[in-house]
């Protein structure tokens, strides 16, 4: 590589036109050959050398030191730097050092012949060092011009591309080898000096030529220093002091560290020592952590011998963000997992355990190693020092000694757990927090439990409806509730039939029958004794008979009760044939029961004679229907759709019955079709409205009011349920015909004039509506069932039944069809305008009735511009049959 400038005139001494070359004695180790005129002359590295295979012909000159003459043509070599020359025409010429014995190097088999140029070849064994001087001593005669004109010349002949700069600097003094800054060199993305590569100088040095070895330097890292590239190129304009400037402003996309490894150590001969990294911090995104800048198992300067952990591999492109800490690194790109554990998972290094603490699903776990209660740490998890800390900050929900104890690395199912006590609802006792074998442990599997400190306050606290001593023998025994008994009371049952009511909470055995197990005392209550058990949870029951049935279910109170099927009163005992009065328990334990058959006879059987009465009671006879008129009074009929008479289904009414003095007609204002109400008589016949007596004593009656007794089934509508009861006078209202819903039809008997004294509001004749005129023609139906909807009006029964088309439902009702308004509709299934009428005319335009949701219009015109899209002439529709 040349560098071009001008050399300046002072440069050029009297024979400037006139060159030699020339070996610099100090180095010692260039060998080169002159070209004269007039042959060839070789000179050796400057040792007494010998040279041999010289051609016939040849000349042998030899140095006589300064300011002799050298043979071939007398010329005075008065600084004595060419010591020893071969001159000849052609032939082979073998070179080499007589002191090393080496063979320098073998020369072209033909010598070139006498040229008018100057050259000098070097050996690749040898660093060549020399340069052209002004040959101020040489005769020159006949020679001038053949070893170059000028500086320029004989430099760019003799030392062509780098070493040309050498050759110019040493001849004019001129420093053209560089100075010694620093620049990019593209190629191998590092910063060099700015030097000849093949004149290694000391930069320290000015203007020294002189070798530069490495083992000058004690340290043996001279190429720490600097490493030639080259003088820099004229276009390249860069110039830096040191290779840290140069590698922050040319090769940015470099580490700055690592550029200036390249561009010192690693430039040194092998062994090279590697580079090492910053040892600062960077991220590792795939893994949520941070590494650091250097070789993975390296050491770093401060944890000698032992390999830093941390370390990820040295990072070489400036793309890669570098961190002074662990701390700086994961606040910058790891900003959304907890700093204290991204720090220490990095300071830790991959995979390997922080031996902090971090707040799983269910409690705190130590990010360690060695034990089943270690778990490694998500990387999004926050790490805390100890358990303590972490219970309180991530878990404070959760009992804190229960936390840290689960926390623990040698916590196991042996562990002695917290000592707290805890509830199980399950067994209905507490247990103790601990993992031996004493009856009372069992470690808890939840800390969001309420713990306390001993058995007594946990009872007290979480299981306030269970017997206390109860619980606690249990929980400090290791046994279930349900297996403890309080020898207390408890409601067993429904209160219905035999059963048993209250039951003693023991252990089932024939000789207790009023055991009935050991219950689970969560949510039971528990009463002191049977009796009040039976006062509290039983007061509509006989509390003789509840404590009876609770002790004993073959014990009995021995007080009467009334069986109004047999018409008589029985006793609660036994049932024995020598006792026909006997007959257990009463079916219902809300039967009311009486001290006496007298009594229950005069309370529940007053239409008997008392005396007929208490002798079938004891004998054990019973009293017949027809002993029995009922009381004759509304009541419910069995499926609670509508009223019925209590009384009998036949015969007549005797005196004293109890339907003449209710006068059930009478009292409720019944009529029958316009007569006047009917009032009962002896011997008359029971009414049909009469549907038996009832035995069941706690049916509701409504004396004579039927009114009251439809009120009570709420499901049925009130006149329905009058007019089904009384089967009297119809309601004449109207309701939705059932075989055809889009009509309604009117309740009223068919013939109005036949069934009627007087004039009712809606009259019928031969089934139809004669009058009001609005509704002539509706239909006439006198049968309504449960489920029949009753309205005031035929209009009121269109518009809620067919509320779409009520013009249609109510024309309809009456048999005809309705006129219509003449007015147009769109019928959008044919895309035409039709007229709102029913003429069935051919060319007529109507189409049926329009329906109560669509649009008319006055007018055809009108009607059209709704379907523009529509041709005009094809808009309307004409019948056509």
């Amino acid at each position: 590589m040349k560098l071009s400038f001008t050399v300046a005139a002072a440069a050029f001494s009297t024979h400037a036109s006139a060159f030699k070359v020339v070996v610099d004695r100090n180095n010692e180790y260039c060998i080169m050959q002159v070209k004269y005129a007039t042959g060839n002359d070789w000179d050796t590295d400057g040792t007494t050398g010998a040279i041999t295979g010289v051609p016939s012909g040849a000349t042998v000159l030899t140095d006589g030191g300064a300011g002799s003459t050298i043979a071939q043509n007398g010329v005075n070599d008065p600084t004595g730097e060419i010591l020893t020359a071969v001159q000849g025409s052609s032939g082979t010429i073998t070179v080499y050092d007589p002191v090393s014995g080496n063979t320098l190097a073998p020369q072209p088999s033909t010598i070139p012949g006498p040229a008018t140029l100057d050259w000098c070849q070097s050996y690749s064994t040898f660093a060549p060092e020399h340069y052209c001087k002004a040959d101020g001593a040489w005769d020159g005669s006949g020679q001038e011009g053949t070893l170059g004109g000028t500086l320029k010349e004989c430099c760019e002949n003799n030392h062509p591309e780098s070493v040309y700069n050498s050759c110019i600097e040493k001849a004019t003094g001129i420093v053209s080898m560089g100075d010694a800054s620093w620049y990019g060199d593209q190629t191998d993305q590092k910063c060099v000096r700015n030097c000849d590569t093949l004149n290694l100088f000391n930069p320290a040095s000015t203007n020294s030529l002189s070798l530069h070895s490495f083992a000058d330097d004690p340290a043996g890292l001279s190429n720490t220093e600097y490493e030639c590239g080259g003088l820099r190129p004229e276009w390249l304009d860069q110039d830096y002091a040191d290779e840290e400037v140069c590698c922050d402003d040319v090769f940015t996309s470099l580490q700055g560290d690592f550029c200036e490894y390249k561009s010192t150590t690693g430039s040194a001969p092998a062994p090279t020592p590697a580079y090492t990294g910053t040892y600062d911090w960077y991220v590792d995104g795939s893994n949520s952590i941070c590494k650091q800048d250097c070789v993975v198992g390296s050491v770093t300067p401060t944890s000698a011998p032992t390999p830093s952990v941390s370390c990820g591999g040295t990072i070489e492109e400036a793309s890669v963000e570098l961190y002074a800490s662990a701390a700086n690194c994961c606040s910058a790109q790891l900003a959304w997992l907890p700093s204290a554990g991204c720090e220490a998972r990095s300071i830790a290094g991959e995979n390997n355990p922080t031996d902090l603490f971090w707040a799983s699903s269910d409690g705190c776990r130590e990010d360690c190693t060695g034990s089943t209660n270690c778990e490694s740490a998500p990387s999004s998890a926050k790490l805390y020092s100890d358990a303590e800390e972490c219970c309180k900050k991530a878990n404070n929900w959760l009992d804190l000694e229960w936390c840290e104890t689960r926390a623990a690395r040698d916590f196991s199912s042996t562990s002695t757990g917290t000592g707290q006590w805890f509830v199980d609802y399950e067994d209905g006792v507490c247990h103790k927090d601990c993992g031996d074998s004493s009856s009372e442990c069992e470690l808890a599997t939840s800390g969001s439990l309420n713990f306390f400190s001993s058995a007594s306050d946990c009872c007290k606290g979480s299981l306030g409806s269970v017997d206390q001593d109860a619980c606690v023998q249990g929980s400090t025994q290791g046994l279930t509730i349900s297996t403890v008994p309080t020898n207390k009371w408890y409601v067993a049952s429904g209160g219905s039939g035999s059963d048993q009511p209250c039951k003693e909470d023991c252990e089932t055995s024939s000789s207790a029958p009023s055991c009935g197990g050991i219950v689970a005392k969560n949510g039971i209550r528990l009463y002191d004794s049977a009796s009040d058990c039976c006062k509290q949870a039983y007061s509509w029951v006989d509390s003789d008979l509840c404590e009876k049935q609770s002790e004993n279910a073959d014990q009995h109170t021995l007080k009467w009760y009334v069986d109004y099927g047999a018409n008589v009163c029985k006793k609660d005992c036994a049932v024995d044939s020598t006792y026909p009065e006997c007959d257990g328990y009463p079916e219902e334990q809300s039967t009311k029961m009486f001290t006496s058959a007298s009594a229950c006879c005069a309370a529940k059987l007053s239409w008997i004679t008392k005396e007929t009465c208490e002798t079938a009671s004891i004998t054990g006879v019973d009293s017949t229907d027809s002993d029995s008129p009922g009381t004759g009074a509304w009541r419910k009929n069995d499926s609670w759709s509508y009223c019925v008479l209590d009384c009998k289904e036949s015969g007549n009414i005797a005196a004293g019955d109890n339907i003449l003095d209710v006068q059930p007609f009478v009292s409720s204002g019944v009529k029958f079709y316009g007569t006047a109400a009917v009032n009962l008589i002896i011997t008359d016949p029971y009414p049909p409205q009469c549907d038996g007596v009832t035995s069941d004593s706690s049916a509701t009656q409504y004396e004579g009011s039927v009114t009251n007794c439809c009120k009570s089934i709420n499901w049925v509508q009130e006149e329905v349920c009058y007019y089904l009861s009384t089967v009297g006078t119809p309601t004449q209202k109207y309701f939705a015909d059932p075989s055809d819903r889009t009509k309604c039809v009117v309740h009223q008997s068919e013939d109005t004039a036949t069934d009627y004294t007087t004039t009712p509001a809606v009259e019928c004749a031969a089934g139809k509506v004669t009058f009001p005129a609005d509704s002539a023609g509706v239909e006439c139906v006198e049968d309504i069932g449960v489920s029949t909807k009753l309205y005031d009006s035929l209009d009121e029964c269109c518009k809620t039944n067919v509320s779409w088309d009520v013009d249609s439902c109510k024309y309809g009702s009456q048999g005809t069809e309705a006129p219509g308004t003449g007015d147009y509709y769109i019928d959008w299934s044919i895309e035409q305008c039709v007229q709102d009428c029913n003429t069935e005319t051919p060319g007529s335009q109507c189409n049926g009735i329009a329906k109560s949701w669509q649009t008319t219009f006055g007018s055809e015109e009108t009607c059209c511009k709704q379907i523009s899209w529509v041709n005009r002439r094809d808009c309307l529709y004409y019948q056509t049959r």
